[in-house]
């Protein structure tokens, strides 16, 4: 299963969004993720198949910082 992952980059991105904005949304006491509840699923899912990781295309990596640093200038 997890090959599957690997193989299909793009599929998984949309994947951990997905299961990472429904994370997010549970509460924890009085504590709510939000988006930060797809960073969590995003290294979960790293941290079960180090194959993933490589199979990430290469600007991924650059749009990500990207949107992570843009809110910062704003």
């Amino acid at each position: 299963m997890w090959q599957f992952f690997a193989d299909y980059p793009w599929f998984t991105l949309f994947i951990v969004i997905a299961a990472g904005s429904l994370f997010g949304m549970v509460r924890f006491g009085p504590v709510k993720l939000g988006a930060a509840g797809v960073l969590f699923v995003g290294l979960l899912v790293g941290a079960l198949d180090p194959d993933v990781g490589k199979a990430v295309p290469a600007g991924l990596p650059v749009l990500g910082l990207a949107l992570t640093l843009s809110p910062v200038g704003i």
